[in-house]
């Protein structure tokens, strides 16, 4: 029983040493730009709401009203989509820093795509409610 608890042991060490390399300081800055886009827009999420409220509250319904929600709602379910996808990441078994690059490289570029709509939909809707 124990020779076989050894071998399980060395068996999830060999595993987790021969797994992705996390720490490669390249991998590690990009990932670190991805995150910081995200982070920076992330808090928008509430403003987004707000927003929506607001519309929804103070003008009438309208095209165009309908259109500043929905656009707000479209960047809402972007970010939340972004999210789910990213979370893969953490399981991201390829172990080449090239695809690791890869991967982080186009998801810099669909967060800042994300970031683009949330900031876009905010600044539109403020202006139609004169908030700019």
């Amino acid at each position: 029983m124990q020779k076989k608890t050894t071998i399980l042991i060395l068996f999830i060490f060999m595993i987790v040493s021969c797994g992705p390399n996390h720490n490669d300081a390249e991998v590690k800055q990009l990932y670190e730009e991805v995150m910081t886009i995200h982070d920076d827009v992330m808090p928008k999420i509430s403003d987004i709401t707000k927003l929506r409220r607001k519309i929804r509250k103070d003008k009438q319904e309208s095209v165009e009203s309908l259109q500043h929600i929905t656009d707000l709602e479209k960047a809402d379910d972007a970010m939340m989509d972004w999210m789910s996808d990213f979370q893969k990441y953490k399981t991201y078994n390829d172990s080449t820093k090239e695809s690791k690059m890869k991967y982080l490289n186009n998801e810099k570029l669909r967060i800042q795509s994300v970031s683009d709509q949330m900031y876009g939909s905010l600044e539109s809707a403020k202006k139609y409610l004169n908030e700019e």
